[in-house]
């Protein structure tokens, strides 16, 4: 048997191929027919141009094999012209367990008789498990619900994809199952196993617990990879990097987006397209949408599920930008698979970086575009999605590069570790995270990135939907519509309107969660209904509304209106709120005997319980507070020259 073991350190001419033909020799080594083999062990192979694999006297010995975080990547511009009957061999690990999805796509595809030259269709039924570094069994499948690791038993019932439906609907994804009828490029959600494998290959075994490794073989997906057009507007599809090497998922979607004045962009890093103009597609919107779920849920059951949906952003024009990622709220479901209040913190808050390049088998959800981009359907039809070989990076997962497959245990440490290193980069997005808290049962984290070279309106690639919102949640407001991700230039002066809708009572609280590479001396929450700045910046904003839609009433400020009037701190901190419970009176001592334009008294809801207007400039103020229920309530004051102060106050009996 003829082992070629490469160690290709630098992606040079001098270690790359120009065509790469592997076929056995059909001599006789020994008492055994020659086999012929690559394994490329950590590093990348690159091939210019196509493959040519010739299947194996021992038909379980493939190829080509891609271990340790190896890749290849190849040079092909247009259709892929891969052929033979020979195959690659390349491990990928899930993240989930027999009650859990991942969203996958393959890099390979599945071998008929007769294939002619090109990429090929792919289905669960070629998926193994390995036994050694060459070998592996081939998987078995059942009816069932539960697939299990050890033999690697996969459940055919879980297998769907979402691609050419012409909805977002729930109930349009198609059941796959075992079939070869999943396209290169087109994601499939598949769940995870139950138990263990202790086999173990390069330092890492087949099934620790949670954590499936799936052996993909097949003829490697290779060229541009046509997708599928949308058939309307705001319509989800379902895909997944098909090749064999990480993708720059930065630039994949800004190919595939485009503004109503962006035809072309270009880049200037010769990592992207060595300066040159690049099309862009009105494909999508540009942002891809990952889902997540809370492990601790075990069942099949979709009315128990607990998970969510996270968006990914390039923030501009840029390949090389870490980009913007707001982190999933898991939601509960009903048993139509419709959104309902759930709970959970958002995930891997504070961390965002890991998405900027796709692993090997990540599927995702994108959204066709939307008629409230601005963009016209008639002047811009919808094109269809492609990937290209010019995507391809090769960028190991787990490593400073920031490239995982879904959500690891150890993801939000080392991320957040790589984050603190990095604030000071220029690859890393400046933004601040704005948490919003409902009942403390769940938390939407939004985020607010920034980019001088974006507008304050909603652009392709830069600008968030809330993918999967519930009926009570926030957000940036945009056209009535709430964005979990909002990109425009730096401005102190913003008021930044946010969506926030209540289908029952909730107790909220706002709260600035972290900066990236950005600060700033203030952050307000505007209640305009009340007049009240509220700072969050080091400090929460509490209040309790009915149900109702408040997407009008609050808003992100980076300063007070008082700033802009150079309001003095010694005028403002002169005055003194008492509150007497025994004889039910609020008083309000005025030392300087400021000219007072009114006192307003504000309950935790924000209703105004208190009035008085015109009041002079005397030393002291008395109202009477017995007609207020036991609470906390805020008090107002604002003089003649618009200076104002609140101050909180408890009303209760004494006994």
């Amino acid at each position: 048997m003829k082992n070629i073991t490469t160690f290709l350190l630098l992606l040079l001419t001098a270690n790359s191929f120009a065509q790469l033909t592997i076929k056995p020799t059909n001599e006789e080594v020994g008492s055994n027919t020659d086999n012929t083999y690559i394994y490329v062990d950590g590093t990348v192979l690159y091939v210019k141009e196509s493959t040519n694999f010739t299947k194996n006297n021992d038909t379980e010995i493939a190829n080509l094999y891609l271990r340790n975080e190896a890749q290849l990547i190849q040079g092909t511009t247009g259709l892929s012209n891969n052929e033979g009957n020979g195959t690659m061999s390349v491990f990928q690990e899930g993240t989930a367990d027999n009650y859990e999805y991942n969203y996958w796509a393959s890099p390979v595809g599945v071998l008929g008789n007769s294939d002619p030259a090109g990429n090929t269709s792919f289905g669960i039924a070629s998926l193994s498990f390995p036994n050694s570094r060459l070998k592996s069994d081939a998987t078995q499948l059942t009816n069932g619900y539960n697939g299990s690791a050890n033999p690697l038993t996969i459940s055919k019932y879980w297998i769907w994809k979402f691609i050419n439906t012409g909805t977002s609907g729930y109930a349009n994804w198609i059941h796959v199952q075992e079939n070869q009828t999943i396209n290169a490029g087109e994601g499939f959600t598949m769940k995870g196993t139950s138990g263990t494998d202790a086999t173990m290959i390069h330092g890492v075994v087949n099934n620790p617990g949670s954590a499936q490794r799936y052996d993909f073989r097949g003829r490697p997906n290779d060229g541009t990879i046509t997708v599928a057009t949308a058939t309307d507007y705001d319509e989800i599809i379902l895909i997944g990097n098909p090749y064999p090497s990480a993708i720059n998922l930065n630039y994949f979607l800004l190919e595939n987006s485009k503004n109503a004045n962006a035809s072309t962009t270009e880049f200037v890093d010769n990592t992207c397209t060595n300066g040159a103009l690049i099309e862009r597609r009105n494909a999508t919107t540009g942002i891809a949408y990952f889902w997540d779920m809370d492990n601790s849920v075990n069942s099949h059951n979709i009315s128990e599920y607990s998970g969510g949906y996270g968006a990914y952003a390039p923030n501009g024009t840029d390949c090389n930008s870490l980009g913007t990622y707001a982190p999933p709220t898991f939601y509960m479901y009903n048993n139509d698979g419709e959104v309902i209040e759930g709970s959970g913190e958002p995930q891997a808050a504070g961390s965002d970086i890991y998405r900027a390049f796709l692993p090997i088998g990540q599927g995702f959800f994108i959204d066709a575009p939307d008629l409230s981009t601005g963009d016209s359907p008639i002047d811009y039809p919808i094109e269809a999605i492609q990937f290209k070989n010019t995507h391809r990076v090769f960028v190991k997962e787990g490593d400073d590069n920031f490239s995982y497959f879904d959500r690891h245990s150890n993801q939000e440490t080392a991320v957040s570790n790589t984050i603190e290193n990095l604030v000071d980069s220029d690859y890393v997005v400046p933004k601040l995270r704005l948490n919003i808290a409902f009942d403390d049962l769940y938390t939407r984290q939004v985020v607010l990135a920034f980019n001088e070279n974006a507008s304050k309106n909603i652009e392709v690639a830069m600008d968030a939907l809330n993918f999967d919102g519930i009926s009570s949640d926030a957000g940036f407001l945009h056209n009535n519509n709430s964005y979990i991700i909002d990109t425009r230039p730096f401005d102190i002066n913003d008021r930044l309107p946010l969506y926030l809708n209540l289908s029952s009572q909730r107790s909220l609280s706002f709260k600035i969660n972290n900066f990236e590479n950005f600060d700033t001396e203030n952050v307000y929450i505007y209640d305009k209904q009340t007049e009240i700045y509220h700072p969050i910046k080091n400090s929460y904003f509490y209040i309790t509304l009915p149900a109702g839609n408040y997407s009008e009433r609050f808003e992100l400020t980076f300063k007070d209106s008082e700033e802009d009037l150079e309001v003095s701190e010694e005028i403002a901190s002169s005055f003194d709120v008492i509150q007497n419970n025994t004889n039910a009176q609020l008083t309000i001592l005025n030392p300087l005997q400021e000219n007072l334009k009114f006192v307003e008294v504000y309950d935790m809801t924000g209703k105004r319980v208190l009035f008085q207007g015109n009041l002079g400039n005397q030393s002291q103020y008395n109202f009477s507070t017995s007609q207020l229920a036991e609470s906390v309530y805020v008090v107002k004051i604002s003089t003649t020259d618009n200076i104002t102060t609140t101050k909180k106050i408890s009303i209760f009996q004494r006994r």
